[in-house]
């Protein structure tokens, strides 16, 4: 840090030799306020910038503040504390660009203005419509707001946090960072608590059709804590990198959240328009939410990164797409733990590509339907789960339409094509309202005995091939190797019931265990499916004791055929 603000000062005496460019200082005391040179104005106990070129704020005011009305403005802040109870600490006017804004070091700025104010501008930083700033943080940027906002962009904003080595520490009564344009991080950390809003937002009125609505983090380190979403778009959220550890509201176990009349997602998206929805190249995130964790209300993809969530309603949600790893990938750059959930992963479509997934629920684990979008339990109808979407979705896509096979809605389907899934439910385990097709992959899925709670549960389609899956539940209304429509391997199946508490090994002829897996729930029905296997292969059941027990299997050979991966039957 001393190198860094010996070679800023190195810096200004460079400029200051120059007159044209010199540095102009603003001096902030209880006393008054001074002003080193031309191009800024004082009227009372506000700085009012009027010409481009480079200011330092330094000082310390109960009440004060700056506002920029040029463009080409770079403001540096050093040993600065403004208080305001009237108005904004810093505003920048509207149709400005290239306005920086630099915390060189320990720069705070509190707005206290009144909850209730309809004539301030309740932010600690007011950036107005149709400007650009970027801020830049090289030390402790502490901004606390009780009125709204504490950062805030109007239409048509951009705000740019760039490349920074200090901490922005932001303490909201509302919400904490919001922008109608857009916002976009690179790099710096923030630690943001929101008392009763949202952490960081983009999300313009619906009557402001220019602003982007859209939130882009090239890198970042968040530790966010928030009452409502902590982060939330209208349009788009983009993340090429960073870490994040999130808790919502009073987390996933709350007893509080009222999800009829609130939103407390880790990343959502509001607007189903086509382009819209989440995408994630890569991170680390660790979210503990009181709501969905990710929440699309178009499309939602998980490309590379570690993602451990508890989530008190869906871990990840897509109204449409939902898309997990990159074909062909190592399973080690993806890694999904759903460790509490109502439903782990629904969307209307699921591929999952590549990567460990794990996806634990109290109701389905992977549910291609689209129900529950606004927060609620899935909706009535034995298989139509749309819940406060139903209306919308059958506007979009119009009513069920059977696929060939005669049964189920084209339009929801679940395709994977690799990785490691582990599924743990008290619902049905691999669920769609439509087709489900597998082309590759190491699967394992573990249910309960209830009838209505099978491993795999279909509408339409089922196709098996180039994968090991292993399902543990109830046998429902039909047993899973009767819907197989094509496959490649043989399957083995037991239908008898089993306590819970037991593990189960399945062997191959040399007593190779290939397959195992704790079984804790009460059960009646065991599947098989893999390339590999044939009727040399023994399946075991072992109690707490280690007492072994073989179990009684049917083997038996879907239909064989090509493998349609790339037709969903649209």
């Amino acid at each position: 840090m001393k190198k860094q603000i010996l070679f800023i000062i190195f810096l200004f005496s460079l400029t200051l030799c120059r007159e044209s460019n010199a540095i102009i200082y603003i001096t902030f005391s209880n006393q008054g306020i001074s002003v080193s040179g031309e191009g800024a104005s004082v009227s009372g106990t506000t700085v009012t910038i009027e010409k481009e070129g480079t200011y330092l704020a330094q000082g310390e005011s109960s009440e004060g503040n700056v506002v920029i009305k040029a463009s080409s403005v770079t403001l540096y802040l050093q040993h600065l504390e403004l208080t305001s109870k009237t108005t904004a600490p810093l505003i920048v006017n509207s149709n400005l660009s290239g306005v920086k804004i630099i915390n060189i070091q320990n720069a705070t700025l509190h707005d206290l203005e009144d909850v209730s104010s309809t004539s301030g501008e309740c932010a600690a930083i007011k950036i107005k419509k149709k400007s650009a700033v970027s801020l830049e943080n090289q030390g402790l940027f502490t901004l606390n707001g009780i009125c709204k906002n504490v950062i805030k962009g109007g239409e048509e904003t951009s705000i740019i946090f760039e490349n920074s080595n200090g901490e922005y520490v932001i303490n909201a009564n509302n919400t904490a960072i919001a922008s109608d344009g857009s916002l976009e991080f690179n790099l710096g950390k923030y630690t943001i608590v929101s008392k009763f809003g949202d952490a960081i937002k983009s999300s313009p009125e619906d009557t402001d059709t220019a602003s982007l609505g859209k939130i882009l983090i090239n890198n970042g380190n968040f530790n966010i804590q928030c009452y409502n979403d902590a982060f939330s778009a209208k349009n788009n959220i983009t993340i090429v990198k960073g870490t994040f550890e999130i808790k919502t509201e009073n987390g996933y176990d709350s007893t509080t959240f009222d999800a009829d009349n609130e939103s407390a997602k880790g990343f959502k998206v509001s607007n189903n328009a086509t382009g819209c929805g989440i995408k994630v190249y890569d991170g680390d995130f660790s979210l503990n939410t009181a709501d969905d964790g990710f929440h699309s209300k178009r499309d939602l993809t998980l490309l590379k990164g570690t993602y451990i969530i508890y989530a008190k309603d869906d871990g990840l949600h897509a109204t449409f797409n939902l898309v997990l790893g990159e074909k062909d990938a190592s399973n080690d750059e993806l890694d999904v733990r759903i460790l509490s959930s109502y439903e782990a992963i629904e969307g209307m479509t699921i591929t999952i590509n590549s990567g460990k997934v794990i996806a634990t629920a109290t109701d389905d684990g992977i549910n291609a339907s689209g129900g529950g979008d606004d927060g609620g339990k899935p909706g009535p109808g034995p298989h139509f789960g749309f819940g406060k979407e139903k209306n919308n979705l059958r506007h979009n896509f119009g009513e069920p339409n059977p696929g060939p096979g005669g049964k189920g809605n084209a339009s929801f389907y679940i395709s994977i094509y690799g990785g490691e899934v582990n599924v743990f439910c008290d619902g049905d385990g691999i669920d769609s309202n439509g087709n489900i097709f597998i082309h590759g992959g190491d699967i394992k899925v573990f249910s309960q005995g209830n009838r209505d709670n099978e491993p795999v549960d279909h509408d339409g389609n089922f196709t098996l091939f180039n994968a090991d899956l292993l399902g543990v539940g109830s046998k429902g209304m039909e047993y899973i190797h009767a819907g197989i429509q094509k496959g490649n391997g043989m399957y083995a199946y037991y239908a008898g019931s089993l306590t819970k508490d037991k593990t189960l090994k399945i062997k191959d002829e040399s007593g190779v265990v290939v397959k195992e897996g704790e079984i804790t729930k009460d059960i009646n029905y065991i599947f098989f499916f893999s390339a590999k296997l044939n009727k040399n292969y023994h399946f075991y059941i072992y109690d707490k004791s280690g007492n072994e027990s073989e179990l009684s299997v049917v083997f038996g050979t879907p239909t064989s055929g090509e493998d349609d991966e790339d037709v969903h039957y649209n």
